[in-house]
């Protein structure tokens, strides 16, 4: 019997089985880009203070909340079209795109962002503005390249710029770390790993984009603007929704404790979060990929693909999740410091969290198959409403940190669920 036969039969049909090779693909680039990352972690934490991580935190979420204001979430419309004139057009409106909007963000935190930070504690960035805007425009361009490479399903490509960006940034933090520039080291690490692999991208798919140059015009950069307007219109402000409930927790603890606890908070994340949340992107994307190409009308065959990526990703998660629940504080407490004990309870609390959000991340994809915005933009104000009662309630009631965090791991593993199953539901619908 033929191995690829084998492949099938243990994979199950062929649409899943793409899935999983590209799946397989990313997850190896994006395992070594974690390995790198996280065997500078220890080097840096005995270069950077905690303070240093909490600037990093804040900088990294400020990043995060206003780069889907770049594109409007066209970009994300990329994989969908049948013809590669029509994709092109949308990678040339979203590049028109975030030229607009970088401009207008750089403007704004060129004379606002020093009250703006005033209001986290977080004065000490403020002279570091600019680099938040290169950092937007860096990982905006990465994304528009990235997602025209899930549409080519040029796994490799994608999985060889998840290496360079973490070998790069982290080279980038160890090297500033030990000339003693802090925290810039961190800041400017961080950029180099959100925008790291652009120039391979360019180069790689540089003959498609002139060869489908010819296809934009006004009349169908109006058409692709129009056809996908429910990307600005209910994934824009979802997209926003949902980064601000998932950054929440470093900017409240900004505002509610100090920068040390905020340190705490964001080494913990980058130390488990980071390879979970990468892994998660990266198969949501082979997941995006193949789910598109089925195509929505073709419901049932979704459906078993999603119920097969849901169990392999839960069987995945499940060992990691385990060992930080028992060992985190003492894990962290060895391979990190003394000093990042209360980060190790941070990670046994947040692990439950993290593995309902690693396996809901690809299923998220569907409602875009199924164009449903709506409903996910209904998900996401559910999302937001609670982090705010939330932390609302841990400043009136002064919570301590560590309830705090326990709190939001609850809430948001309670509503990872109630997406998942959302989705399932659509699928039914649509069989």
């Amino acid at each position: 019997m033929k191995f690829s036969t084998l492949t099938t039969r243990f994979l199950g049909n062929r649409d899943t089985a793409a899935v999983f090779r590209g799946m397989a693909t990313l997850a190896l680039g994006s395992g070594l880009a974690r390995v790198i990352g996280i065997a500078s972690i220890p080097i840096l934490t005995r270069l950077y203070t905690p303070e240093d991580f909490g600037v990093m935190a804040v900088f990294t979420a400020l990043i995060a909340l206003m780069a889907p204001l770049l594109t409007l979430r066209y970009i994300l419309a990329v994989p969908l079209p049948r013809h590669d004139g029509l994709a092109m057009n949308l990678m040339v409106l979203s590049a028109g795109l975030m030229l607009v909007t970088g401009t207008l963000l750089a403007i704004g935190l060129a004379f606002f962002a020093e009250p703006m930070l005033a209001l986290m504690s977080m004065e000490v960035l403020a002279p570091w503005w600019w680099l938040i805007v290169l950092g937007l425009i860096g990982s905006g361009t990465y994304e528009m390249l990235s997602l025209w490479a899930t549409r080519r399903r040029a796994y490799k490509v994608i999985a060889y710029t998840n290496v360079t960006q973490s070998a790069a940034g982290a080279l980038v933090k160890v090297s500033f770390g030990f000339f003693g520039a802090w925290p810039i080291g961190l800041l400017i690490g961080q950029v180099v790993a959100k925008s790291g692999g652009i120039g391979t991208l360019l180069r790689h798919f540089w003959a498609e984009f002139r060869a489908n140059r010819r296809h934009v015009r006004r009349s169908r950069l109006e058409r692709v603007a129009v056809r996908h307007r429910g990307f600005p219109i209910y994934r824009l402000p979802s997209q926003v929704l949902l980064v601000f409930s998932a950054q929440a927790p470093v900017l409240f603890i900004a505002t509610l404790y100090d920068a040390e606890t905020t340190g705490q908070f964001g080494l913990a994340m980058a130390a488990i979060g980071l390879p979970l949340g990468l892994l998660g992107q990266t198969t949501a994307k082979a997941f995006y990929a193949e789910a598109a190409n089925i195509g929505r009308r073709r419901g049932e065959e979704i459906r078993q693909l999603t119920i097969a990526v849901l169990k392999r990703l839960a069987f995945f998660a499940a060992v990691p999740t385990i060992i930080l629940l028992v060992f985190g504080p003492e894990l962290f407490r060895i391979v990190f410091g003394g000093n990042w004990e209360l980060a190790g309870v941070f990670a046994s609390i947040l692990a439950i969290y993290l593995f309902f959000q690693f396996i809901q991340t690809p299923v998220a994809h569907l409602f875009y198959i199924f164009e449903r915005q709506r409903s996910l933009l209904v998900l996401n104000v559910q999302r937001v409403i609670l982090v705010l009662m939330l932390f609302a309630a841990a400043g009136y009631l002064d919570w301590s940190p560590v309830l705090a965090i326990t709190a939001y791991a609850v809430l948001l593993s309670l509503h990872y669920m109630v997406t998942v199953f959302w989705a399932l539901g659509i699928i039914k619908k649509n069989e």
